[in-house]
Formats: structure tokens, sequence, C-alpha cells
């Protein structure tokens, strides 16, 4: 089918007209408030592309298809950390280490610091002394009496006193005697 001249003349005008009537029609029925408004809403989106627009926005878009997946992993785990209520506690931690941090004032920080010392002073002490070698012969020596207790019954009384004959036991109950006798004063300098 041709279309000529003539008809197509008459369907350009045809458009033309019902063109020209759409237009007279809504310039008829668009108030002065909603040109206003059609106004603001043109001028915010303007600004907000003009936001996108910015270097910054631009990168932050071309990276995100990649960390997408990690971004999406971290929110899920982070979901479930909420749930169970570690997220919660987390954030109470949080407060309280904030709000101990504010309390701290610096007389509590130098008595920490010179009970710090003062430990370190007695640690240094004891290892000078010897109290290591003292206290691994100790677990020593109960290790080795355990081992020959094993199996066997409490002693009698009879036995207990015959022990007394044997001269490191002796030389054991002396020394935990005198350790009982200058406890107390030791304890009570301090």
């Amino acid at each position: 089918m041709t279309i000529n001249n003539t008809q197509e003349h008459l369907l350009t005008n045809n458009s033309s007209e019902k063109l020209k009537n759409f237009i007279d029609a809504t310039s008829q029925a668009v108030t002065g408030e909603m040109v206003s408004n059609l106004a603001e809403k043109a001028v915010k989106a303007s600004e907000i592309a003009d936001g996108i627009i910015q270097p910054e926005t631009i990168e932050l878009l071309t990276i995100l298809p990649e960390v997408s997946k990690s971004l999406q992993t971290t929110l899920l785990e982070l979901k479930k950390i909420e749930e169970s209520g570690t997220l919660q506690t987390l954030v109470q931690l949080a407060e309280f280490i904030g709000s101990t941090k504010q309390s701290i004032t610096g007389t509590m920080i130098s008595d920490m610091v010179e009970k710090a010392i003062k430990g370190i002073e007695i640690a240094d002490t004891l290892v000078q002394k010897g109290s290591i070698d003292i206290a691994e012969g100790a677990v020593s020596a109960f290790d080795k009496a355990k081992l020959n207790r094993l199996g066997k019954e409490p002693l009698t009384t009879m036995k207990l006193t015959l022990s007394l004959f044997d001269r490191d036991v002796r030389e054991g109950l002396s020394l935990i005697l005198d350790f009982l006798k200058f406890l107390p004063k030791e304890l009570g300098e301090k």
C-alpha cells in the first residue's frame, strides 16, 4: 500500500492538530502550584544528580559490584550476631569500657602502677631467694610422697611415733614448725 503526498500531509496535519489540542488542554489544567512543585522537584533532582556525578560517588559505585558479595556475607554474619544477642552484649561492653575509661583518675592510675611495681619487686625478690627452686622442690617432694603412699593404709599411731626416729622426718617437721612459728610475725608486719 502506497501512501501518497496528500495522505501523508493529511496525517501530519491530523497529528499536529491532536498534539496542539493536547498541549492546550494540558496548559489549561496545570495550576501555578503544580508548576511550582514541578520546578522544586526539578531542582532537587538536579542536586541529587550533581551529588551522584561527584568523583567520590562514581568511584564508590564502580567498587560496589566488587565488594557486594563480601558486604552481603558481612551483613548476614552481623544479622546472626544481632539475633544471638552478642551484638547487644558487645555494645554494652563498649559502653562499660567507655564509662570506666572516663571515670579513671590520675590517682587511680598512679595506685595501679604502684601496685604493679610492688608486684614486680616481690616477684624479683622471690626469684632471687630461690623460690622457683623451692616451689619446684616442694612439688617434686609432694609427687614422690603421693607415689610412696599410693595403695597404702594410713599410718597407725605407733608407726607415726616410730617415724619420728627418722632424721629426714624430724628435719621436715622442724622446717614446718619453724615456718608456722615465723608466719604470724611476718604477716603482722606487712
